[in-house]
């Protein structure tokens, strides 16, 4: 079971709904999904973790994944965190204002 998830900031920036995790189509097409950003364009989606590189929907550029900042501040990369790694930190990084300002807000459940 994933987590719906919505990103805000007080700048201005909404995410449309992101579908966290895994669900029952997991084990048909390996695909699980977490929020990525785009700094460039100012944009935080749902991106598929499997894919070697994930790309922002208007750039095209390489999106970065929420969980690889993590990473590097606990200099633990070798296993990726659960699926409650969102609420380890209440604000995050805001690609709009370039600002540690950004909530995660829970939505609700998908299967």
């Amino acid at each position: 079971m994933g987590n719906i998830i919505m990103a805000t900031c007080p700048c201005g920036l909404e995410s449309k709904e992101i579908f966290q995790g895994i669900g029952f189509n997991y084990y048909e097409n390996h695909q699980r999904m977490e929020p990525a950003y785009c700094d460039h364009c100012g944009v935080v989606v749902g991106r598929d973790i499997s894919k070697s590189i994930s790309k922002c929907p208007k750039c095209r550029r390489k999106m970065r994944f929420y969980f690889e900042d993590l990473e590097k501040e606990s200099g633990n990369e070798e296993n990726f965190p659960d699926s409650e790694y969102l609420e380890s930190k209440e604000f995050w990084h805001c690609p709009r204002c370039k600002q540690e300002t950004l909530k995660f807000e829970g939505m609700g459940c998908w299967d």
